[in-house]
């Protein structure tokens, strides 16, 4: 930060949310307050998985393997931007 290449804008940050915005929209009745914040939780692995280059079903089963069948998978290592997709 100190050096001033560091980008202020949030333009990235705001176009990854547009496609989420736009279906919160499309979707006004949710349901409860808990369904909208799980929804918030999917929408934003999917869009850090775009972000990160990586297919979000190829991401999202492997993380439903580690959490169904107990694989040894460390909590970070879970995350998108960690993600390792196998060959």
């Amino acid at each position: 930060l100190k050096d001033g290449s560091a980008e202020i804008s949030n333009n990235l940050c705001e176009q990854r949310m547009k496609p989420v915005k736009l279906l919160l929209k499309n979707c006004m009745n949710i349901g409860s307050e808990d369904a909208a914040e799980n929804s918030a939780f999917i929408f934003s692995l999917i869009e850090s998985c775009k972000l990160n280059d990586i297919a979000p079903q190829d991401y999202l089963k492997h993380l439903f393997e580690c959490i169904l069948y107990g694989k040894d998978c460390d909590k970070k290592a879970l995350l998108p931007c960690f993600y390792k997709p196998e060959c």
